[in-house]
């Protein structure tokens, strides 16, 4: 008997493309909207490895990943609002201070992907896609290492600083003591000092020419763009998608041989906690919608 995929424990397959459908509807409302901004974009982590080995989405992925130069990161970021249907939702650190996630999300209001970790926080939890910025890494390794170890640093201690939730299932009582003082000791500071810090850390080298760029968020070293630009234009499951340059390289450094087959048992994206694709269902009245509804 073939053995079953991991997604398939998580998902029926009817569950899974609703939710890849509303993925690439996200996808489309952030390309509109980067249009109307004259700011470039590449998909991105394993959107980009789905583009390149199977022409759209990874068959059991449940989420999206784009990224922008920092440039054009700071301008969607700062006028996306401005733009987006109503029905869609831009989080970001800087408009919603509950939020774990130091990078951005734009979510789907009315559909609900709570994942374990952030399920008693009151964040907007919608169906998303992850949105990155890109920024200029130093050709010397020594100082491309510090600065990578550093970004990672700062946003470890501001996903700590946020989440207060462990799993009591899997986690040692040492443990959830510690991470519980660090919680608290790590809330001394505003959520800004950390942000701030991230921000910092990631731009350090953006005023100068350097032949490498990164996503400094990523936990893989190898992470790294040689060649950006110019962009490559493809399609993603019949939408117009630009990915890097050097995407092929990039692929490589990332995952190693991308084009082999992975085990079952990998088979994965996320695992949540409570998801719902319906309308109107699971949307929470938090810092997210008040922005959606000073749009209207």
């Amino acid at each position: 008997m073939k053995k079953k995929e991991k997604w398939m424990e998580i998902y029926t397959y009817d569950e899974l493309k609703s939710i890849q459908l509303i993925e690439k509807e996200i996808l489309k409302e952030f390309i509109r909207v980067c249009n109307l901004l004259n700011v470039e974009y590449i998909i991105y982590g394993g959107t980009l490895l789905g583009q390149v080995k199977y022409g759209g989405m990874i068959p059991w992925d449940d989420d999206i990943d784009v990224a922008l130069t920092r440039d054009g990161y700071s301008k969607f970021v700062k006028s996306a609002n401005k733009y987006l249907s109503n029905e869609y939702c831009l989080q970001t650190p800087y408009n919603e201070k509950n939020s774990p996630f130091s990078y951005t999300k734009l979510r789907k209001i009315g559909t609900t992907f709570i994942e374990k970790y952030n399920h008693k926080l009151s964040i907007e939890k919608g169906i998303y896609i992850d949105i990155y910025p890109i920024d200029n890494i130093p050709d010397n390794d020594r100082l491309r290492k510090r600065q990578w170890k550093r970004a990672q640093f700062f946003c470890k201690l501001y996903f700590f600083r946020q989440c207060i939730h462990v799993d009591f299932n899997k986690d040692k009582f040492i443990r959830i003591v510690k991470h519980f003082l660090l919680y608290y000791i790590l809330r001394i500071l505003p959520q800004t000092f950390y942000i701030s810090k991230i921000d910092k850390v990631m731009t350090k080298y953006n005023n100068m020419e350097t032949h490498r760029k990164a996503c400094l968020f990523s936990p893989n070293y190898n992470n790294i763009f040689e060649k950006f630009f110019p962009l490559v234009k493809r399609q993603f499951d019949g939408i117009d998608v630009f990915l890097p340059n050097c995407y092929e390289d990039h692929l490589s450094k990332r995952y190693g041989n991308y084009k082999e087959d992975i085990a079952n048992e990998k088979k994965v994206g996320h695992i949540p906690y409570i998801i719902d694709i319906g309308n109107n269902k699971g949307a929470i009245n938090n810092d997210c919608n008040k922005e959606r509804n000073r749009r209207n």
